[in-house]
């Protein structure tokens, strides 16, 4: 984590990235709890005074992030950037001394490889391989300075640090020789060669480049000294007949409506070299997108507008990667830019290497910029760039060229689709003035229903300009009305929006063109590795591999670490695709899994967080089913946070096949844990109109009962007695005994919330009495938590002590350190009672510890504020307000703004109220 802080020093670093550093595609449930804590670790041994919780001078939050804040003399990669950018600069003005004495200094800032013994995850090692390559560049700008001067010999050893780490970096290593046999050692140089042509062929199975095979000439010839030959970035002298009559400008025509996009305009402008910096090789940036987001529009309006910088021409191809016809050949690529290059084509050479070849030579010592459209891979495009620096090549794929960044440095951007200001400033120019372009609902409107999509805002705008009289309403109710990609379909095939989706759907497996199919039928927003595995059917391995295609060709995103999710109009097209193709068994099957996915999963969720409760148990998974494993509270807090909007998902789009009110009943202890009352009742409301239209009459009086418990903790208690008691009349139907008796509880616990001790006491004992007939200890234990907070409501303490002392004995047994910590905080409202307040304190803590143990951010809360109140009683007033303002930190998270402005006038204040009534913040079960 530290690396990576200071190999992005200045820049913010996202959880996200951390995990994937630290545990690749399965990062724990807690993930962010550990991040955090080893933040806290890293933040204390750099500044060892540093207080808990204090961010410091060096890691700061950033937004989602954290970043490292370092000057030039606190990192040796600052100091390196820095001794470059001052050679650089100096060679701009012509001092070669200087600049080879900074070129020295940044190279001695070096000790072997960036990262060396962290073996990072293989999604971040193009980033610590970029700074070994920034080395490289350094390392072979001295060395051409050097040997301009004639002064090598301090350069020596430092050359062959570099050379020694970076041993299949070509252009390094001819450097290397060549400064070697300037120095007088030859023999080492050859020796040097001979070793790196070995390790070429024995790792790689390839012989020595152009420019290494120059170097060794050289050496060979004892020309290596100063002025004996143009060095390795001059090209050797072309023969007449290869010469380039004019120059080269294969731009295609810039899109007429081409606006925004300027935060990607300027990352392309950034990476341009400055005038008089040198490179070791050409620049080169891999574009990357959905179908249709406007990769090709982006660079080539770029292309046009620094056209001027590349005096030697522009070369531009569509190497046809996603077209629907048949991918362009590296050679036939080749052939067309030496056509352009005047290469006449009876002097073409017949193999690809020597096509490669002369194409480099040609192009070095050359200023071009190059646009490789349209790539289907990173081999296909790899012999497409030149070797020697002064050209920029950008290369624009679906599919994200991970090869190009970890090997040949490449720069990389992905480009998503543009934000709503940009597309109504497209729109509107494409819809022309006299269209009712002003009326920004329904422009927003067309906008949403064609996914910020680029090439689907051209088709509709295309539309409209053919009908002139088609107001922008009409254009909106058509793209309402229609659940197929029709209103999407352009007059040819590159202006086909199902078309263009088709040209990546062809290059899937069978297997991943199933599960792109199957995908629509996940409920949720976006989906999770183990959910596409029992929606598919397959292991999680396997459906690692086949999301990572989908990915590759960006039918699906990653919008987040590890959660995937469709494009609006991809997801449409999926829809179509799935409809016609697959099966009803196939389709209902699927769905099936997804959802036993969920409740099985749920449901362990719900015993981590409530041991022991009374939650309907699943029958046994499905076939095909990977429930996710949950180790924790923690764990499961962590998955319900993340799947909620698809377990909500699932629970409004019932199926008459499905109990969904099993998932609604498994998201009861989340919900109460974090307040989310409102999510809860609609959770259950919908439920049980499942439950009613399935005839369950179980599943429906369960849903009563956790409705009842939603409209109770909303503070709705009449409604709250209503539902209960239907739940109670459900029950005594159906004979189930147990479950009348925690309903009984409930209607304790919300008449004791009315203020009707009376009622509250005789409910709690009628299920005391019901769960020692079914011998149910947990359903004891909360009864006499009820009766304990009514005996403290009415002042009886001693007969409180030792009601909730048995109470606190049988949750330990069971374990249930949430239901411990409910019973320690009224307890604690005993003893204060008593006038004990020292053991009242101490059993607030003992809660504390319960509930944070239990993950119940919820009752922490209460309890928190509830031990600041002891400590003002006691006179300690600092330490209450510590307590408040803890307890006001969770109300924040929480989202209880309410309970937060009652914290932040009582910690104003430092006011308590006189001896609360006891047990307010105990929940029962």
């Amino acid at each position: 984590m530290l690396a990576l802080l200071l190999v992005r020093s200045g820049n913010p670093v996202t959880s996200e990235d951390f995990a994937t550093l630290l545990w690749g595609q399965e990062p724990p449930a807690r993930a962010a709890n550990i991040i955090h804590r080893h933040i806290g670790a890293l933040r204390r041994l750099i500044e060892p005074g540093l207080p808990p919780r204090a961010s410091g001078r060096w890691i700061t939050l950033d937004g989602s992030g954290y970043r490292m804040n370092l000057e030039v003399p606190s990192s040796d990669l600052l100091r390196f950037r820095a001794h470059a950018a001052a050679a650089r600069e100096a060679m701009a003005t012509g001092d070669c001394e200087t600049a080879i004495a900074r070129y020295r200094s940044a190279l001695r800032t070096w000790t072997g490889r960036c990262a060396t013994g962290l073996d990072p995850d293989p999604e971040f090692v193009p980033e610590f391989a970029a700074l070994d390559h920034e080395r490289s560049l350094v390392a072979c700008a001295a060395a051409d300075a050097a040997l301009n001067r004639g002064d090598v010999s301090e350069l020596v050893p430092l050359m062959r640090e570099a050379a020694e780490h970076n041993p299949f970096d070509e252009a390094l290593q001819a450097r290397l020789l060549l400064v070697l046999a300037a120095d007088g050692k030859q023999a080492e140089a050859i020796a040097a060669f001979r070793a790196v042509r070995a390790g070429l062929a024995e790792q790689l199975g390839v012989d020595p480049g152009r420019e290494l095979q120059a170097a060794f000439d050289r050496v060979l010839r004892h020309q290596a000294a100063v002025g004996a030959e143009p060095g390795p970035q001059t090209p050797a002298a072309r023969p007449a007949e290869t010469e380039p009559a004019a120059v080269p400008a294969q731009l295609p025509l810039s899109v007429r409506f081409f606006a925004g996009r300027a935060s990607e305009l300027g990352r392309l402008s950034a990476l341009l070299p400055s005038p008089g910096e040198e490179t070791a090789g050409a620049v080169t940036v891999a574009v990357d997108g959905l179908p249709g987001v406007g990769k090709t529009s982006l660079v080539v309006h770029w292309a046009h507008t620094v056209a001027g910088r590349f005096p030697d021409g522009q070369l531009f191809v569509d190497l046809r990667g996603f077209d629907g016809s048949e991918a362009m050949s590296t050679d036939r690529a080749l052939m067309v830019f030496l056509a352009a290059l005047a290469v006449p084509e009876a002097q073409i050479p017949p193999t690809t290497e020597a096509r490669t070849t002369l194409y480099r030579t040609l192009t070095a010592g050359r200023r071009m910029l190059i646009v490789l459209d349209n790539a289907r891979s990173a081999e296909q495009v790899r012999p497409l760039i030149p070797a020697a620096p002064g050209c920029f090549v950008v290369v624009t794929s679906r599919r994200r060229l991970t090869g190009l960044v970890a090997q040949e440095g490449a720069h990389h951007i992905a480009l998503d689709p543009p934000s709503l200001e940009e597309a109504r400033t497209v729109l509107r120019a494409r819809l022309g003035a006299n269209r009712d372009a002003d009326d920004l609902v329904v422009l927003d409107e067309i906008i949403e229903r064609c996914g910020r999509l680029p090439l689907a805002m051209a088709v509709v705008a295309a539309r409209g300009a053919a009908y002139p009289e088609c107001r922008l309403s009409e254009l909106a109710a058509e793209l309402r009305n229609s659940a197929s990609l029709d209103v999407f379909n352009g007059d040819e095939p590159r202006s086909d929006v199902r078309t263009v989706f088709s040209w990546s759907y062809r290059q899937l497996g069978e297997a991943a063109a199933q599960l792109f199919r199957l995908l629509p039928l996940h409920p949720g927003p976006d989906f999770r590795l183990s959910t596409i595995a029992s929606l598919a059917g397959v292991a999680r391995e396997q459906a690692r591999a086949l999301v990572a295609e989908l990915v590759r060709t960006r039918l699906l995103i990653e919008p987040r670490l590890h959660r995937y999710a469709f494009h609006d109009l991809i997801r449409r097209y999926a829809v179509e695709l799935g409809d016609q193709r697959d099966g009803v068994t196939d389709r209902d099957q699927a769905s099936a899994r997804v959802l036993d996915h969920l409740r099985q999963t749920a449901y362990a969720a719900s015993c981590l967080l409530m041991p022991q409760a009374l939650l309907f148990a699943p029958p046994p998974a499905r076939e095909g089913v990977t429930p996710d494993r949950l180790a924790d509270a923690d764990d499961a807090m962590a998955w319900f946070t993340a799947e909620l909007p698809v377990l909500e998902a699932a629970i409004a789009e019932t199926r008459p096949d499905f109990p969904t009110w099993q998932l609604a009943e498994s998201l009861l202890p989340f919900y109460q844990r974090r307040d989310m009352y409102r999510s809860w009742a609609t959770s259950a409301e919908a439920a049980l109109r499942a439950a009613r239209r399935a005839g369950d009459r179980h599943g429906q009086a369960r849903m009563y009962r956790m409705l009842g418990g939603a409209k109770a903790f909303e503070g709705n208690r009449t409604s709250a007695i209503e539902h209960l008691q239907q739940a109670l009349s459900l029950f005594a139907d159906l004979g189930r005994t147990l479950e009348q008796a925690y309903v009984l509880s409930n209607l304790g616990w919300v008449w004791y919330h009315q203020g009707d001790l009376g009622q509250s006491h005789a409910h709690y004992r009628k299920a005391l009495a019901l769960f020692q007939v079914e011998g149910d200890q947990r359903g004891q234990a909360f009864s006499l938590l009820g009766i304990g907070n009514c005996l403290v409501r009415t002042a009886q303490f001693h007969q409180a002590e030792q009601v909730l002392r048995r109470a606190f004995t049988m949750l330990g047994e069971l374990g249930d350190q949430n239901g411990e910590g409910s019973c320690a905080t009224v307890l604690s409202d005993a003893l204060d009672g008593l006038g004990r307040l020292d053991e009242a304190i101490e059993w607030r803590h003992r809660a504390r510890h319960l509930f944070r143990r239990a993950s119940n951010d919820s009752e922490l809360a209460d309890n928190e504020r509830g031990l600041g109140d002891a400590y003002q009683r006691a006179g300690r007033p600092v330490e209450a307000v510590r307590a408040w303002q803890e307890a006001r930190r969770i109300y924040v998270d929480l989202g209880s703004d309410e309970k937060v402005r009652m914290m932040t006038a009582r910690i104003d204040r430092r006011e308590v109220p006189g001896q609360r009534a006891a047990g307010q913040d105990a929940l029962t079960r």
